[in-house]
């Protein structure tokens, strides 16, 4: 394995991934010239482009050139990707950007971890924040843009970086955290773990890389996060409703934020306000502050940290304030975070339609969480959902696979108002067709229904 400090040239496999990228953006910051494919020119693209890497719109094995050092690939990459081959032919070593990642973070002291079924990136940004306002200058790592960040990545000065932890294929395996927090556990990529279980067993793991002298930060209202943490040795807890030692109590939403008051070990750090809807992302908060005190950062900024945090993208995020058509853009994908997301713009936006536009994130998850799904959009005052997205590269399981349109049928079943989309162009039609003034249009999806955000964010800006 070719040291980091050794590496000159590096091609990427995925420009554009949120993990590619951000590793792309590491080698760029010291001095290597870097290089990639991707077939999408995405925001983050451009993002990675504008730092000076040398971006190709289409994969080919004659990119593949002998003076390259190292290829980072995307999972999306199979085994027969051209750039691959081209790679393996000529000697250049091909890894995971999971593991180059890993690389990077081990050259710091304090190395700082944010896994989870849900809220891990909105987390690990708000965590970034809190422990750069404390003076820590830290390297900050998230799965999604952060206006305060430029991009994916920040890059600071000091002895620490956080990182979001994706337990997607175990990439959280290949990192050494000595602070790992876990927000929730629950069911999700079970195209790859199977079964419910081994996915816990995995979140297991991920807790043991911390040895005898780290410490884990878990979610006390979230069965699975406490499971995992059943018998370790330091464990910081936050939550809401049950005993923790960060807690918020009178938590309360109003006039656009929600408010709380927080309580460390039930010391009192006062009133706190975030204007971002949904408990959700009080836990969020209280994620990110129990990992920031864990990892040493004096409380007193918090507050007027997390009063300034407006989220990341696709994390609820307001298209359009002035309108009187609201377009929310949302990454949502999982049956649980849809049902929060939606009891969070009820609570922010009450007496006002909800309207959900929804693009299922490969066919594999719609199958296997498919009854969480059908229950996860009950508060909604209408549904479209639109046709599975299907990861480019990520193969699609055999058998029978759920559709949109049977999904679109089982919420018809519970009386609930639902339409069938074929595309993301043409749900924009209809909910163009369907929108009121008053109303809140969510668009949820991991998918490339982001597209549509946008476009319905400008038509009604």
């Amino acid at each position: 394995m070719i040291a980091l400090r050794n590496i000159k040239r590096v091609y990427c496999i995925g420009l554009g991934g949120v993990g590619v990228s951000a590793v792309a953006k590491l080698f760029l910051a010291r001095g290597a010239v870097v290089s990639g494919s991707d077939p999408n020119v995405t925001p983050i693209v451009n993002d990675v482009v504008r730092r000076g890497a040398i971006h190709y719109p289409a994969a080919a094995g004659a990119h593949i050139t002998a003076d390259i050092d190292l290829v980072v690939a995307t999972d999306d990459a199979p085994a027969d990707h051209p750039e691959r081959l081209a790679a393996a032919a000529r000697g250049i070593p091909v890894e995971n950007f999971s593991v180059t990642l890993g690389r990077f973070m081990a050259e710091y002291p304090r190395r700082v971890t944010m896994a989870g079924t849900n809220g891990k990136s909105t987390t690990t940004a708000m965590t970034g924040m809190l422990l750069a306002a404390a003076g820590q200058d830290p390297t900050v790592f998230v799965g999604s843009r952060v206006s305060e960040f430029d991009g994916n990545l920040r890059i600071g000065r000091g002895h620490t970086i956080i990182a979001e932890a994706d337990e997607f294929r175990d990439h959280f395996l290949n990192y050494q955290p000595t602070v790992a927090a876990i927000t929730n556990v629950e069911p999700d990529h079970l195209d790859y773990f199977r079964t419910a279980e081994r996915m816990l067993d995995s979140f297991r793991r991920y807790a043991d890389l911390l040895g005898a002298n780290g410490t884990l930060v878990v979610n006390a209202d979230d069965a699975g996060a406490m499971t995992v943490a059943d018998g370790r040795r330091s464990v910081v807890t936050f939550g809401i409703e049950q005993p923790a030692d960060l807690i918020a109590v009178r938590v309360a939403s109003r006039s656009g934020q929600q408010g709380w008051e927080t309580r460390w070990h039930q010391r009192s750090l006062g009133m706190f306000t975030l204007p971002l809807p949904g408990r959700f992302n009080v836990m969020n908060a209280l994620a990110a502050m129990a990992t920031a005190l864990t990892a040493g950062a004096d409380p007193r900024t918090f507050a007027a940290t997390l009063e300034k945090f407006h989220g990341i993208w696709r994390r609820f995020q307001i298209l359009n304030p002035k309108s009187s058509i609201t377009i929310v853009s949302d990454y949502a994908h999982h049956p649980t975070a849809v049902r929060v997301t939606i009891a969070g713009a009820r609570a922010f936006y009450p007496g006002r339609r909800i309207i959900i536009v929804f693009q299922p994130h490969h066919p594999a998850r719609l199958t296997a969480l498919f009854d969480d799904f059908v229950k996860s959009f009950e508060a909604a005052d209408e549904t479209m959902i639109v046709e599975a997205y299907t990861v480019p590269g990520r193969a699609v399981p055999a058998g029978d696979l759920k559709t949109s349109q049977e999904l679109v049928q089982a919420l018809a079943k519970r009386n609930l108002t639902a339409s069938y989309a074929v595309s993301p162009p043409a749900a924009e039609e209809q909910a163009k067709r369907t929108l009121k003034p008053g109303d809140v249009a969510i668009i949820m999806g991991a998918g490339d229904i982001w597209r549509s955000a946008d476009n319905l964010g400008r038509q009604y800006a």
